[in-house]
């Protein structure tokens, strides 16, 4: 992988860690356990869920398997990122990666997020090869993804969920400022 391609995802992994956090800056921890809808995760339970998911898809990238061969296709990567921004597709999460209200606070499931997220760059920092030539599984994908791929996703995943943290945070402010 060329240090170039490296630098890109480690930064992608850092940007949608800094923007969960900043979307639940000063976020208290009642409005934080708070369900905006019946059928929607409170911002704690998102961070749950992107603890269990970072944690699950690493371990895949773990056991990823060399291909033999590149499987760059920079317009998928493209397509992916699109993908898991749009939040005007739900997306179901598998049963294990839904949270079962295991996080105490905000900071507490921050942290137990920051942490994993840590392991995850250092996977990245550490890796011998091109990530495009290992091939894993993502649950909800019908083929394989190679590594980079996995790591797109991973990095757009926290950026999903703080999008869904801020747009019930907004409809919360509407609720108690109707002007």
């Amino acid at each position: 992988m060329s240090d170039t391609d490296r630098e890109e995802i480690l930064r992608v992994l850092e940007e949608g860690a800094r923007e969960l956090a900043e979307a639940l800056a000063d976020l208290d921890e009642i409005r934080a356990g708070q369900r905006p809808q019946p059928e929607s995760w409170s911002a704690l339970e998102c961070v749950e869920h992107l603890t269990l998911t970072e944690t699950a898809l690493l371990q895949r990238l773990k056991d990823a398997r060399p291909s033999g061969s590149s499987h760059e296709d920079r317009a998928r990567e493209a397509k992916f990122k699109d993908l898991a921004l749009n939040r005007s597709r739900r997306i179901e999460a598998p049963e294990r990666v839904v949270p079962k209200g295991c996080a105490k606070s905000i900071a507490e499931a921050l942290e137990e997020f920051n942490t994993t997220r840590r392991e995850t760059v250092r996977f990245v920092e550490e890796f011998p090869g091109d990530l495009r030539w290992w091939l894993t599984t993502h649950p909800l994908i019908t083929r394989p993804v190679n590594c980079y791929e996995m790591l797109l996703l991973m990095a757009m995943h926290p950026k999903r969920h703080a999008r869904q943290i801020e747009e019930s945070r907004e409809a919360a402010r509407h609720e108690t400022d109707p002007k």
